[in-house]
């Protein structure tokens, strides 16, 4: 059976009006009171009607979040980081990994206050229609979707590649490889190519001594099939980056299961700052923006445009960190 305010209300012995003030933390209530109707409400399992609670306060209280898979360990690491800043403000997250087009019809119809998209392009992405929204919107970088209330948060990858050259080549690595999918429609991936470029320059690496290795994708397996091909090199790196967490753990493994040992034979520094680097058979170094402070800076994005009645486009970025740990040490040369 369904609760409804009616019934919190029959049971408390109040009004309609003091349970639906308690339940939104309205001050015009005791304290007492509202902590008694508030708890009546969880014995009895009460649920809120969003689609009523919105069309009195216009807002529904709920953000949707889209994403291209739930397959990669760093956007689910962002999500939940994302869903936690959110939470303390009261909102509930809602997941899509429906195409662009597809998850903003959802969320229309469920009425959210605002969105969140993370949109890799790929090549079949490419010709994706743009899609316009009226729903405050906080994107991940380039994004397909188009509104007057919009703002981009993303990070510095270039300055995040550059850092992690110059930290191995300060170690005394001369022969660095960096391993991630370096497909060319990606513009996020082929900016971590471009900052391990420049920074190789930069430490006056040749072009033979820092080199990349396509993964073609950022999934484990993609990582662990560059790793048995880096075994086969002649000349082998003696540190690697890579452009993912996925990547370096599939790397990791590989590396492992080819007699090297991590980081005697193979210093490893690893793109995307999220806790999992340290739970790793080896920690591994990580670096780009720590995730704790990405996830928090794009809910305070959205909050900022829903917010906000008025057109608004906005965007920063968040700056690079290194973060050592266990898997790289000085090589000799």
């Amino acid at each position: 059976m369904n609760v409804t305010i009616k019934d919190i209300a029959r049971l408390a012995g109040v009004s309609y009006s003091t349970v639906s003030k308690a339940l939104n933390d309205s001050p015009l209530v005791k304290t007492d009171t509202r902590r008694r109707i508030v708890e009546l409400a969880r014995q009895l399992g009460y649920e809120p009607n969003l689609a009523a609670k919105s069309l009195v306060s216009r807002r529904s209280m709920t953000v949707g979040v889209l994403l291209p898979s739930l397959e990669r360990v760093a956007l689910s690491a962002l999500v939940g980081r994302i869903n936690d800043a959110l939470a303390t403000r009261g909102y509930e997250v809602i997941l899509s990994i429906l195409p662009p087009t597809s998850a903003i019809r959802l969320f229309q119809r469920l009425q959210v206050d605002g969105i969140v998209v993370f949109e890799d392009i790929t090549p079949e992405a490419r010709h994706v229609e743009t899609v316009t929204t009226d729903i405050p919107v906080v994107s991940i970088g380039a994004s397909h979707l188009v509104g007057s209330r919009f703002a981009v948060v993303d990070v510095r990858r270039k300055d995040a590649l550059r850092e992690a050259v110059r930290y191995l080549a300060g170690l005394g690595h001369k022969r660095i490889a960096y391993i991630g999918d370096a497909r060319e429609s990606d513009s996020k991936q082929q900016e971590k190519v471009a900052g391990f470029m420049e920074g190789a320059f930069a430490c006056g690496l040749s072009a033979g001594d820092a080199f990349v290795l396509n993964s073609g994708g950022n999934t484990w397996r993609h990582g662990y099939d560059a790793g048995r091909r880096l075994l086969e090199l002649d000349g082998r790196p003696t540190a690697v980056i890579t452009g993912a967490f996925d990547v370096t753990a599939g790397l990791l493994r590989a590396a492992l299961d080819g007699g090297l040992r991590v980081p005697d034979d193979l210093s490893l520094v690893s793109y995307d700052h999220i806790p999992q680097l340290a739970e790793l058979d080896v920690p591994v170094t990580a670096v780009g923006a720590p995730v704790d402070a990405f996830g928090e800076r794009i809910a305070e994005a959205l909050l900022d445009i829903m917010a906000d009645s008025g057109p608004i486009r906005r965007e920063t970025h968040l700056d690079a960190v290194l973060e050592e740990r266990a898997s790289a040490v000085r090589f000799p040369g």
